[in-house]
């Protein structure tokens, strides 16, 4: 298992910890390496969702209407380190542009 992986599994149990599952759509910047873990981390975007509605996120994908059919479930997920030098995640939704 790399690095970006051990990563990509941290973000995934924050969202787990919230009762949500995060769908990676994509890599937003703030690029990082972190030396005290080694991970490579980033500012995510994707959809925070119930894990029932997995399934139907996943077809939506596929349809090519996610961005439409599931938009109140799109999230940033941005890292931060804390007072102690721990990677943190925060799930906000994305701002809105005029």
């Amino acid at each position: 298992m790399s690095k970006e992986d051990d990563y990509m599994d941290f973000v995934l149990k924050q969202a787990e910890c919230l009762g949500k599952l995060f769908i990676l759509d994509s890599g937003e910047g703030n690029d990082f390496l972190d030396t005290d873990t080694g991970w490579y981390v980033e500012d995510l975007s994707g959809w925070l969702i119930k894990p029932e509605d997995k399934e139907s996120l996943l077809k939506s994908i596929d349809m090519g209407r996610a961005y439409d059919e599931y938009s109140s479930s799109y999230v940033f997920a941005f890292w931060s380190k804390s007072n102690n030098s721990d990677i943190e995640i925060t799930f906000n939704a994305p701002p809105i542009i005029p």
